[in-house]
């Protein structure tokens, strides 16, 4: 069941409403939670921007959701674990809108970091694979994800499945990408996460999405939708038709679906409300795909100095505050006296210095090649009638 609900503003007098009819098949909050139960409530916290910039759920939906487990005597519990670079978690909390968000729900934030964790072994693309989770996952009766419909320079789009990397504390998210730099690699490890620890109830905060640059530095646009699932595939797939990009061409549902997990298409599930196709967003622009990480192992290496991605300095926007280097697992960015330096023989192209830029100053740079192939997709596209 995929419940898509148009909602073109924050306002809580459209907002409200919007949510209720959002999970009117599962009988609404009156139905998922009862009093004395712990709700945890896992928004996409990436960035330490304001909620004009798209790149974290909106916190009016952050607040929504947890005033109406308030409401039925939830204790509600908001948590999630961005990269802490530059600046405290309290930061995070005050930029993006929570902390006001929290205290007019009578919810309480946490620091993920500051938190116990509990080992977990997921399958794993390369064989079994240790990952310490948030106690919070345990500790609540229910755990609901608020994900953001935006497009990720490594996975296409982030959505559902993807904000379970958040239950991740700490710096092991840094070292997994570095363990697990190509795409196919690292969208298997996602579908892994998201498969053993499943989480109650998927809403997506697709009112404003971010298409471009993303998943920090890309344009905000009006999508104008709300999603809801029990189950994240569902809920990406709904992103997918939204933003009009083929699940086939995404790492992490490529994954899933090789995986047997959740439903291959939309034509598999049973929708309420409206059809997510017909808010497809004309215009979406959609980033580059790293073919590189589409090519079979033994020509890797060889292909690799003629089809890449990389992150590239915007020098007059640098301030040189170093929260590249530090988030950089693999010490490709350096900073120097005239701003940051990529050493591009150790970059993995995970972009994670581009999530945690503060400034937008590291663009996304690709190989000839692929933008031939940018060129030649968007032609199709408009051939297809599906104009980019």
């Amino acid at each position: 069941m995929l419940a898509c609900v148009p909602c073109a503003s924050y306002e809580a007098a459209e907002l409200t409403p919007a949510v209720e009819r959002l999970l009117e098949p599962w009988g609404g909050f009156a139905a998922l939670v009862r009093p004395g139960m712990t709700v945890f409530l896992k928004p996409n916290m990436l960035s330490a921007k304001s909620p004009a910039a798209a790149a974290t759920t909106h916190p009016a939906v952050v607040e929504v959701v947890a005033a109406a487990c308030r409401a039925r005597g939830a204790r509600v519990v908001i948590g999630d674990s961005p990269p802490l670079t530059m600046k405290r978690v309290e930061d995070f909390w005050e930029a993006t809108g929570y902390r006001a968000a929290a205290d007019r729900a009578g919810a309480e934030l946490v620091a993920l970091e500051r938190e116990p964790a509990r080992e977990i072994t997921v399958t794993g693309p390369r064989g079994p694979l240790a990952l310490r989770i948030t106690d919070w996952y345990w500790r609540a009766d229910l755990v609901i994800n608020l994900c953001k419909l935006k497009t990720h320079n490594l996975t296409v789009l982030t959505g559902a499945v993807k904000n379970h990397f958040g239950l991740v504390p700490g710096l092991q998210k840094a070292q997994l990408h570095l363990r697990l730099p190509r795409a196919t690699e690292f969208g298997a490890l996602l579908a892994d996460l998201a498969a053993a620890v499943p989480m109650g109830l998927h809403v997506m905060d697709g009112i404003v999405g971010m298409d471009g640059n993303g998943p920090a530095g890309g344009r905000p646009v009006p999508t104008g939708v709300l999603l809801a699932a029990r189950d994240p595939v569902t809920v990406d797939l709904g992103a997918s038709a939204v933003a009009g990009i083929e699940p086939a061409d995404q790492p992490i549902l490529r994954q899933c679906r090789a995986r047997g997990w959740g439903p291959a298409s939309l034509d598999e599930v049973v929708r309420h409300g409206d059809d997510p196709r017909r808010w497809r967003f004309a215009g979406f622009q959609v980033p580059a795909v790293p073919l590189l990480y589409r090519v079979p192992e033994p020509l890797f290496n060889v292909l690799r100095r003629f089809i890449w991605a990389r992150p590239a300095l915007v020098p007059a926007r640098c301030i040189r505050c170093g929260a590249c280097a530090r988030v950089c697992a693999a010490r490709a960015a350096e900073l120097g006296r005239d701003g940051v330096r990529f050493r591009y023989g150790r970059c993995i192209s995970c972009f994670c210095c581009l999530e945690v830029c503060p400034v937008e100053a590291i663009a996304m740079r690709s190989s000839p090649l692929i933008q031939v192939a940018l060129y030649l997709r968007a032609w199709k596209r408009k051939l297809q009638g599906r104009s980019v």
